[in-house]
């Protein structure tokens, strides 16, 4: 699932760019931030998974649903994620002042376009935008072991996992049964 919406993400953001600037090949790859150097930029916008959360607000909720009128299933809670992905803009330094263009252009469609929808599934998520501090900022890039290159980190908010897998069957009481 988390492959899923992040490549349906960078597909989404990718065409748009294509659309706005009216080129032909993908401008966002999903491509990890290890190791990215200024000497050798590919002039993409990579789509990397920074970390991955578990959301807590929702509580805990078993999946329980109705078989037939008198069984039950019942199975495993889902687990809601949040995804912290990075959207970064490798280009070479001659290339700067177009990364930027296309930087504000992805800033644009993701301002305008929150919620997402993968067609023929049932993953929907909304995304915002995260806010790091320098010093944030400075040790993901350290950790990843790279020069900082223009970027901007997001929250997939509420991914829910549900492998579905039933754990029990329960039989559903109706009415009173009295034995005599």
């Amino acid at each position: 699932m988390i492959a899923r919406t992040l490549s349906a993400l960078s597909f989404f953001s990718s065409d748009y760019l294509r659309r706005t600037f009216n080129v032909d090949e993908d401008i966002v790859c999903l491509q990890p931030l290890f190791n990215l150097s200024r000497s050798s930029p590919d002039n993409k916008i990579h789509l990397s998974l920074v970390n991955v959360e578990r959301e807590t607000a929702g509580g805990i909720q078993f999946n329980k649903t109705s078989i037939s009128g008198s069984y039950a299933q019942k199975g495993a809670p889902s687990w809601m994620l949040n995804l912290y992905i990075m959207f970064a803009a490798v280009f070479s330094e001659k290339q700067y002042e177009e990364s930027l263009q296309l930087l504000s252009a992805l800033f644009a469609f993701l301002q305008t376009n929150s919620k997402f929808t993968i067609p023929q599934s049932n993953i929907t998520f909304n995304m915002e935008p995260v806010n790091l501090s320098f010093n944030e900022l400075s040790n993901l890039w350290s950790i990843n072991g790279s020069n900082y290159f223009p970027s901007v980190l997001c929250k997939v908010r509420v991914l829910d996992i549900d492998s579905e897998e039933i754990k029990q069957l329960q039989r559903v009481v109706s009415q009173k049964e009295v034995n005599t």
